[in-house]
């Protein structure tokens, strides 16, 4: 216990000097296809629970059930088919996708053809977000994730007040689910294949760090059911108080790392406190003649959710290969229905005890949270991940410049920038390999490329392009 509480301290100070916060100059136009794909898919699919339900049968089966099933299923086969060649897999999904959501808007409700529409466009937005989910980890920097979830956020909100105020206009109802069907399309189809690197193979440690952000998220995706029910159960005073908690965490969750310099982590323990509190006040709610407190912590405590998905994206861009990342999907595919059919179980035959078990729930889970801190954080956030794109190094060689993105206009990829900020940085090759992940060859490859599209052949030549000197890097 001794040696694992040391290490835990030396993680905490690493993290810290390491963690280089966040920056709104740091987000790069030619990737906003990538921030903004995964959070128009959130946003779909909230528009689509809102404004498109399915309450009829399939085959005997809850229409729900079967469209659930196959945006599951498409998510996950889309996700085994993945490989550094996916453009075929993003046309198809979105293909199927558009003609999916085209269909399910306008075919009349009532009918199994729009049970199967729905089905279509299920399938296509699972395959569509295991697109966007990728280009997410592996494309975007924080700054750009965290803006991504910041605007979900807000949008989810904006969505859960039209049907609080049950706004159901030909706009919203039919316009809103094909606009964001068409954004999307539109952002999935700017994705390149050069853009997407992933490591080539990720060891034990990697895969233990991956592991914990997808713990982290499961586990908040079986409290966010008990959340939105308790906001389900409230009049309208009670939906708007949880919309309004919803923006303030989305606000908070964008100032803690940008403005205080706090690190994610601790909005965790945060979110576990809020969680709880909400299920003691929907608990309390009666007693003291009034559940509209419980609203508010309620929304404040689906901050959660975008900071789940934005912990793991990093985590995935930190440590998952491919392979890994697909062992990752079907653990989760396999692991988050269970948590979905317990909160329809709970809400269907039991809707009294929500809160009581919802309550019990949340401080089991915030138990286990804090008796785990130490490991979670020794094999989560001290590798570094946090500071994935904006290193020590590359930082120290922008400042020299003077500039936010010195390899600008150079045509440069997000890798081939990191590759020539370790090299300006004096790094070895196998220095390099080591803080990227990526074998010595690949480096390698990386440096040649670069060393061609800049249009010379050494690192003295780099040096001298951008105006650093070799020696004072070395003596640094």
């Amino acid at each position: 216990m001794k040696s694992l509480l040391k290490d835990f301290g030396a993680s905490v100070s690493e993290l810290r000097r390491r963690d280089e916060g966040i920056s709104l100059r740091s987000i790069r136009k030619d990737m906003l296809p990538y921030m903004l794909a995964y959070a128009v898919e959130l946003m779909l699919y909230a528009v689509r629970q809102v404004y498109l339900p399915v309450n009829e049968t399939l085959f005997g089966l809850p229409g729900k059930t079967v469209i659930y099933v196959a945006h599951m299923a498409a998510s996950l086969i889309v996700m085994l088919l993945w490989s550094e060649r996916f453009r075929k897999l993003i046309v198809i999904s979105v293909a199927v996708m558009a003609a999916g959501f085209a269909a399910f808007v306008f075919v009349p409700r009532g009918t199994e053809a729009y049970v199967w529409s729905g089905v279509a466009a299920m399938a296509g937005l699972g395959g569509a977000v295991t697109c966007a989910r990728c280009g997410f980890a592996f494309a975007s920097n924080n700054t750009e994730r965290m803006v991504g979830m910041l605007l979900m956020t807000v949008s989810v909100a904006l969505i859960y007040l039209l049907d609080t105020f049950n706004v159901t206009n030909p706009a919203a109802a039919k316009g809103l689910p094909l606009a964001l069907t068409a954004l999307l399309a539109v952002c999935l189809l700017k994705f390149k294949e050069g853009d997407l690197e992933a490591k080539e193979v990720s060891g034990a440690e990697d895969a233990k760090g991956l592991y914990c952000a997808l713990a982290f998220m499961i586990v908040y995706f079986g409290i966010d059911g008990y959340l939105y029910k308790f906001a389900d159960a409230a009049g309208t005073a009670g939906s708007v108080l949880f919309s309004a908690g919803m923006i303030v965490s989305a606000t908070a969750f964008f100032a803690v790392p940008a403005v205080l310099k706090k690190n994610v982590w601790n909005l965790w323990t945060q979110v576990f406190l809020l969680s709880a509190a909400a299920a003691a006040l929907a608990v309390l709610g009666p007693r003291i003649g009034s559940d509209l407190p419980c609203q508010l912590v309620s929304g404040l405590a689906t901050l959660g959710w975008p900071l789940s998905l934005y912990m793991l994206a990093c985590a995935q861009r930190r440590f998952a290969s491919y392979r890994l990342l697909k062992r990752c999907t079907v653990i989760f595919v396999i692991l988050s229905p269970l948590t979905t059919v317990t909160d329809d179980v709970i809400n269907s035959y039991f809707p009294e005890r929500i809160p009581g078990v919802a309550l019990v729930y949340i401080l089991v889970m915030l138990t286990l949270f804090l008796l785990t801190v130490p490991y979670t954080y020794r094999h989560l956030f001290s590798m570094g991940w946090i500071g994935d794109l904006s290193r020590d190094d590359m930082k120290r060689i922008y400042e020299k410049t003077g500039e936010g993105d010195m390899f600008a206009g150079y045509d440069l990829t997000p890798r081939q920038k990191e590759v020539a900020a370790l090299l300006l940085a004096a790094k070895t090759r196998r220095q390099i390999s080591g803080e990227l992940g990526l074998s010595e060859s690949t480096v390698k490859m990386h440096a040649s490329e670069l060393y061609r599209k800049l249009n010379i052949n050494s690192r003295v030549e780099l040096f001298r392009l951008f105006g650093v000197s070799e020696a004072e890097e070395k003596t640094e």
